[in-house]
C-alpha cells in the first residue's frame, strides 16, 4: 500500500516475488483455524469445502443486507446447506462472524501480499504501485464485508467484543508484514508508521465517500495525492508536524 489509476483494473504486472515467498511469514496466523485442505481425508475435505462456502455466503450476505439483517438461516439458503449443517460447523452467529472476520482478512491480506509480489522494483519503488494494489483490495468483497462488520460494531456491543481485538490484531500483523514487503522503509519506523496511517485514513476515507463525491477525476486526483505524499515522506522531502 505504500501509483494509481483505473478503479475497476486491478494491477496486472509481471514480477520477481511469488506468493510462496510469504508462506512463513506472519500472514500464516491469520489463516482461519479448520480451513487447510491439504493432507486431508475425503470427509474432511469436505467439510473443509463446506465452511468455506458458509463463509463465502455470509460474506455476501453481509454486503447485501447488512450485519442487522444477516441471520444464520439466510446464509445457510445461500451456500445451498441446511441449517442442520450450518449449525454443526458455527453453533452460534457470533461463533461464525468471528469466523467471518478472520477470513476476511486473511483472504484480503493474502491477495494483497500476491499481487505486491508480482511487481517489479520499478513498480514497487519507483512507481508506487502498491498504493493502488491497497486501493483494489478495499473495492473487494472481502473488505465489503469487513465494513459492514466495523460499522456495526460501533453499536453492537457483543459484536463489538469479538470485531475489536481481532481487528487491531490483524492490524499488528499487517504493519509487519507490508514493511516487509516494501524494506525500503524499514530504516525509518516512525515514517513508515506515519504513512501507514495517512494511506489507511485517506484510502479508507475517500471509499466511504466514494458515492458522494460523483467526480471520478476528483477521486483520480485524491489517490495520486496520497500517494505522492507518500513518496515525499518517504524521501524525507515532508516530515510529521513536530519533527
Amino acid at each position: 500500500m505504500l501509483g494509481y489509476g483505473n478503479e475497476s483494473d486491478a494491477a496486472n504486472t509481471g514480477g520477481n516475488l511469488r506468493m510462496q515467498d510469504w508462506a512463513t511469514l506472519e500472514l500464516a496466523k491469520l489463516e482461519p483455524e479448520g480451513l487447510d485442505a491439504e493432507g486431508q481425508n475425503w470427509q474432511r475435505r469436505k467439510s473443509i469445502q463446506t465452511r468455506l462456502a458458509i463463509l463465502e455466503a455470509a460474506i455476501d450476505c453481509l454486503q447485501q443486507n447488512g450485519f442487522a439483517r444477516t441471520t444464520t438461516q439466510l446464509i445457510a439458503q445461500m451456500a445451498g446447506i441446511s441449517r442442520g449443517a450450518m449449525l454443526h460447523h458455527y453453533a452460534t452467529k457470533q461463533d461464525l462472524i468471528a469466523s467471518v472476520i478472520e477470513y476476511t482478512f486473511y483472504k484480503r491480506m493474502e491477495n494483497f501480499l500476491a499481487a505486491i509480489g508480482n511487481l517489479s522494483e520499478e513498480e514497487r519503488i519507483g512507481r508506487n504501485a502498491g498504493m493502488e494494489i491497497y486501493w483494489q483490495s478495499l473495492l473487494t468483497r472481502e473488505f465489503g464485508a469487513y465494513l459492514e462488520l466495523m460499522m456495526a460494531a460501533r453499536t453492537d456491543a457483543e459484536l463489538r467484543e469479538t470485531f475489536l481485538p481481532k481487528a487491531r490484531h490483524y492490524e499488528r500483523i499487517e504493519r509487519t508484514e507490508v514493511v516487509r514487503a516494501f524494506p525500503e522503509w524499514q530504516g525509518d519506523p516512525g515514517a513508515y508508521d506515519l504513512a501507514m496511517d495517512f494511506c489507511i485514513a485517506g484510502m479508507q476515507g475517500l471509499l466511504l465517500n466514494r458515492d458522494i463525491w460523483e467526480d471520478r477525476e476528483r477521486r483520480v486526483r485524491l489517490r495520486g495525492f496520497i500517494s505522492s505524499a507518500i513518496l515525499m515522506l518517504r524521501s524525507g522531502a515532508i516530515k510529521a508536524l513536530g519533527e
